[in-house]
């Protein structure tokens, strides 16, 4: 965020103009606007735990004779469930933050 942003609500306030200053002298004030950054770098994490199987009930055979009797094809299917747990998470890394001068903005009314 731009520090100017958190005054764009805020209207400028008004200054004296030359004519207007008394001999005694008069008060002015200078400002000078800044861009402040901050680098933020996420990084996911996943950590896989144990992983279990397990099988669900018995197997299904189906037995197929092939032409003229000469082979027999089995196959069996099992049904097996597969369980891998996984935690999900982000990790933060904030560098130091950095800040330089806004261009084009000094002693202007868009500061």
């Amino acid at each position: 965020m731009h520090i100017s942003e958190a005054y764009e609500h805020e209207p400028l306030l008004s200054y004296q103009g030359e004519g207007a200053c008394p001999l005694s002298g008069c008060d002015k004030v200078g400002t000078q606007c800044v861009d402040v950054a901050v680098p933020l770098t996420f990084t996911p994490t996943a950590v896989v735990g144990t992983i279990s199987v397990s099988c669900q009930g018995g197997p299904e055979i189906a037995c197929v004779t092939g032409d003229a009797g000469g082979t027999c094809t089995i196959t069996m299917t099992q049904r097996v469930c597969v369980s891998v747990p996984v935690r999900y998470g982000v990790t933060l890394a904030c560098d130091d933050p950095t800040i330089r001068c806004a261009e084009n903005c000094v002693g202007s009314a868009s500061c």
